[in-house]
């Protein structure tokens, strides 16, 4: 990563099968048709390499660009795949991909400052979203009892 230059985020979401094309859709259903994502569903045709297509992303960054990963599940071969090129500096990986996490990473892919610093804070985010709504509505009526 250069110093000084500011880097241009790029953002791939990279699945198994067809969750990434799924959520995309969703994304755009919610946010709009311009959303500026790539879709990698892997493991949808037979022939299909991880390691040679991460290679393929990585390797046509530009020398201003960082690769933001978004994947499924920690561990898993799509993740793993672009883990490889983390030391390079210009790939970060993101896993445990849901909807509001999602949203966090595009709505903020043009704020200054670190990459890194952006990714915690849509993932915090992200956490803040996940709830049981059973336990949120009970706790709710029980207040709402309390005041009378």
């Amino acid at each position: 990563m250069l110093r000084g230059v500011k880097q241009m985020r790029k953002l791939l979401v990279a699945t198994h099968g067809r969750f990434a094309e799924g959520i995309g859709e969703t994304l755009r259903l919610i946010l709009g048709d311009s959303q500026p994502l790539e879709i990698l569903n892997a493991y949808t045709v037979l022939d299909f390499d991880m390691a040679k297509t991460a290679k393929e992303y990585v390797s046509g960054l530009g020398e201003d660009e960082e690769l933001i990963v978004a994947a499924d599940i920690f561990g898993g071969s799509v993740a793993n795949a672009f883990t490889e090129y983390i030391a390079e500096g210009k790939v970060h990986v993101v896993t445990g991909l849901n909807l509001p996490l999602l949203i966090g990473l595009v709505s903020s892919l043009d704020e200054e400052g670190p990459t890194g610093e952006m990714i915690q804070n849509a993932i915090e985010d992200a956490k803040e979203g996940i709830m049981y709504a059973n336990q949120v509505i009970n706790e709710t009526m029980e207040e709402e009892e309390e005041d009378f």
